[in-house]
C-alpha cells in the first residue's frame, strides 16, 4: 500500500508530514486531505490552509484547500 504525506499550509506556517500514512489510492489520500481541512478549518484563524498530498517519490497528487481541489 503505497505510502502519502499530507503536509499543512496555513497564512506563513508550514507544517510539513514526515510521517505519512499509507492508502489504497490517490483517491483515498485526497478524501483524507479533505477531512484534514475541513477538522482544521473548523477554527476561525485557520480558514486560510492547504493541505498538499504528496505520494511515492516526491510525486504531487493534489492540493486541497477550503473550496475543495486546486
Amino acid at each position: 500500500m503505497p505510502r502519502y504525506y499530507f503536509h499543512i499550509f496555513s497564512d506563513d506556517v508550514e507544517c510539513p508530514d514526515r510521517k505519512g500514512e499509507p492508502h489504497d489510492d490517490d483517491a483515498q489520500a485526497i478524501a483524507m486531505a479533505r477531512r484534514i481541512v475541513s477538522e482544521i478549518a473548523e477554527e476561525p484563524e485557520h480558514r486560510e490552509i492547504e493541505v498538499k498530498v504528496v505520494g511515492r517519490k516526491g510525486r504531487a497528487v493534489a492540493t486541497v484547500d477550503i473550496n475543495g481541489l486546486k
